[in-house]
């Protein structure tokens, strides 16, 4: 490894890390994260009422079904009414057997009855929670935009600089070994900053001391070493 490139790697990681504070500001505004709250506050408000709608959609197909069983469970009572009529049962037994069927048909009519009352209370119930979820959804919205145009102001100069200091980073970027800032970005994502001085021996990124067997190495810029504690990559 190319010590010069090392160095050029180890200036960029300064103005990388610069920008990256900048970002870190700009993610962690308190106008930011209420933004964030109210914005997935509406979300939840929507899926909410979205689940609703669905439910209310189940409820009127089960009132259409128990339509159809009312009626015809009505139809079999005036069949059985009408059969009773013109053609009188002949003995008890055969009289009781009507009765029976005929009672059955009206039990199961009272049930369905019944459980239409239970979804006419659960269709105003849902009816509610749609207003609700409306009302507040509506509520938190007008929240929201006078929170986004304070936000916008107030990061406005924040992005000015953050583009800024990117394009310094970017400028230092500029003759780096390509696998070099891959490996960099790679780190990136487990710890910062990717890279750390050997200071006394140590890695100065989390103070471990390292192997003799690789400060030549380490010293003489080499080879890409990383440090088996952290893995952040070290430099002389």
């Amino acid at each position: 490894m190319d010590q010069q490139q090392l160095e050029l790697m180890w200036q960029y990681q300064q103005e990388d890390i610069k920008a990256d504070r900048i970002a870190n500001e700009i993610k962690r505004s308190p106008t930011r994260q209420k933004l964030e709250k109210s914005r997935d506050f509406i979300i939840e408000q929507q899926k909410q009422y979205k689940q609703i709608e669905e439910q209310v959609a189940m409820l009127a197909d089960r009132k259409d079904a128990i339509r159809d069983a009312i009626a015809r469970c009505e139809e079999q009572i005036a069949a059985i009414t009408q059969k009773f009529e013109q053609n009188p049962p002949e003995d008890e037994e055969s009289a009781h057997a009507m009765l029976v069927e005929a009672s059955k048909y009206r039990d199961n009519i009272a049930s369905y009855e019944q459980e239409m009352r239970r979804m006419v209370k659960d269709s105003s119930d849902y009816d509610q929670k749609q207003r609700s979820c409306r009302h507040e959804a509506a509520k938190v919205k007008v929240e929201f935009d006078q929170l986004k145009i304070t936000y916008d102001k107030e990061i406005g100069e924040k992005k000015a600089a953050l583009d800024a200091q990117r394009a310094v980073a970017n400028a230092k970027a500029v003759g780096i070994d390509a696998k070099l800032m891959e490996e960099y970005n790679t780190i990136k994502k487990r710890i910062m900053p990717p890279m750390a001085r050997l200071v006394n021996n140590q890695c100065s990124g989390c103070n471990t001391a390292q192997p003799s067997s690789l400060l030549s190495k380490i010293k003489s810029g080499s080879e890409l070493i990383e440090c088996e504690t952290c893995g952040r990559m070290i430099i002389p």
